[in-house]
């Protein structure tokens, strides 16, 4: 393991060495997913596997493993989401190479000589692990026993249903 990971590399050179690149990465560093959590303390770990496939390809296989602190949006508590996500990406220079990979390489656009940015590709990664909208599991959500609890007697809830009214209109309107 590399005592100080680079900011960013040249995968080029990576691949061709062979190179692995392990580490952590604090989760308040990452400006695009830090908004998104309900705490940002912490950090992930990661392994970045440079090297070349059987077709003699420039590939990377990258693995991020942590524990996001979301907002749960059915109760609005803190929850844990756990990301252990692993990609094998191919190095491109364009569309049409993209194109020809199999199903199991994703593309990554970068040309010949450009710098990757480490931080970057990993906050991709944790980005895809967030659902879009977070919940606790039903049996987990505070927002369910609350929602029991605080539960009105059937005839109350009638009452209170503003629409009842139009409910009436309309009865009434078909009965002409």
């Amino acid at each position: 393991m590399l005592q100080r990971i680079p900011d960013r590399v040249d995968p080029w050179r990576l691949a061709e060495e062979g190179k692995t690149l392990e580490g952590r990465i604090k989760l308040d560093s990452l400006p695009r997913l830090a908004p998104l959590l309900a705490f940002a303390d912490g950090e992930a770990a990661f392994v970045l596997r440079f090297g070349r496939d059987k077709r003699n390809r420039p590939i990377l296989g990258l693995r991020v493993t942590t524990e996001l602190v979301l907002q749960c949006q059915r109760c609005l508590d803190s929850m844990v989401q756990e990301v252990d996500s692993a990609i094998m990406l191919a190095l491109v220079q364009g569309d049409m190479e993209a194109e020809q990979l199999p199903e199991e390489l994703e593309p990554l656009l970068s040309e010949d000589g450009e710098y990757l940015d480490i931080a970057e590709l990993i906050e991709d990664e944790l980005l895809l692990g967030i659902p879009s909208s977070p919940r606790h599991k039903e049996q987990n959500c505070n927002r369910r026993a609350d929602a029991k609890a605080h539960r009105l007697p059937e005839a109350e809830q009638k009452e209170d249903n503003p629409f009842a009214i139009l409910a009436g209109l309309y009865v009434g309107k078909n009965d002409h």
